[in-house]
């Protein structure tokens, strides 16, 4: 899986340089990495691991944002505004590997590096994707918001089902992360019992599989058909 975000706008080169300018900082499953409503401007280069992006409403319901991998940069915005923190990351379904640089530290190997451009364009792409779910939500009925989500986070964070894998016996993709049904629900504004009864739709259908903090995706083809509406 190749670096996202952030990460996947700049060369090898320039981060592995934010990486060796940062101090190591692990986090385990669980383990809040930023809080949101709290001051600070350190950024955490995500090396390895994945988060949950998550923010609380104004009714005090907690509400999952994102999923993201290695090549993230977290808490930049706060780095670049001044402003406190406008969502929680959380490590998910394993530990994380990040490596933390001061606000400052961030700003200038920015510069230094000519990165402004590439750090624009991720801060445009985040709030564009956010705009495309917004849509999304309104628009489609529940088994397509559903499909459309598996098929954002197989694109993320999948790999390739092997053998002895959760559910292997074919070609597919894995997905493991620290999330309950209420958790994607929320993310794609679905209740818990709409996400459980299209869960096992897809189960029927042979499209999905699913276990203990695993979903293995057997079927892609079928999955962005029925993504789409064509089934």
């Amino acid at each position: 899986m190749g670096r996202q975000g952030f990460g996947a706008l700049v060369s090898d080169e320039q981060w592995t340089r934010f990486l060796r300018a940062g101090v190591t900082r692990r986090f385990a499953p669980g383990e809040r990495i930023v809080r949101q409503g709290e001051r600070g401007d350190a950024v955490y280069m995500l090396a390895e691991g994945t988060v949950k992006v998550s923010m609380v409403r104004t009714d005090g319901t907690e509400a999952l944002l994102a999923l993201r991998g290695p090549g993230e940069a977290l808490g930049e915005l706060s780095a670049l505004s001044g402003l406190a923190r406008t969502a929680t990351v959380t490590a998910s379904g394993g530990p994380c590997l990040t490596r933390v640089l001061s606000g400052p530290q961030f700003r200038l190997l920015v510069k230094t590096m000519a990165l402004e451009g590439a750090l624009w364009e991720h801060v445009v792409l985040r709030q564009s994707e956010s705009d495309s779910l917004r849509a999304e939500m309104a628009a489609l009925p529940a088994g397509q918001r559903l499909a459309a989500l598996l098929l954002r986070l197989a694109a993320l964070l999948g790999a390739d089902i092997a053998p002895g894998d959760p559910g292997s016996g074919g070609h597919g993709t894995v997905l493991r992360f620290g999330l309950t049904q209420q958790e994607l629900g929320d993310s794609i504004g679905l209740s818990r019992t709409s996400v459980a009864a299209e869960f096992a739709r897809l189960r029927s259908m042979g499209v999905i599989s699913t276990g203990r903090q695993y979903i293995a995706v057997r079927d892609v083809r079928r999955l962005r058909r029925v993504a789409v509406g064509e089934e």
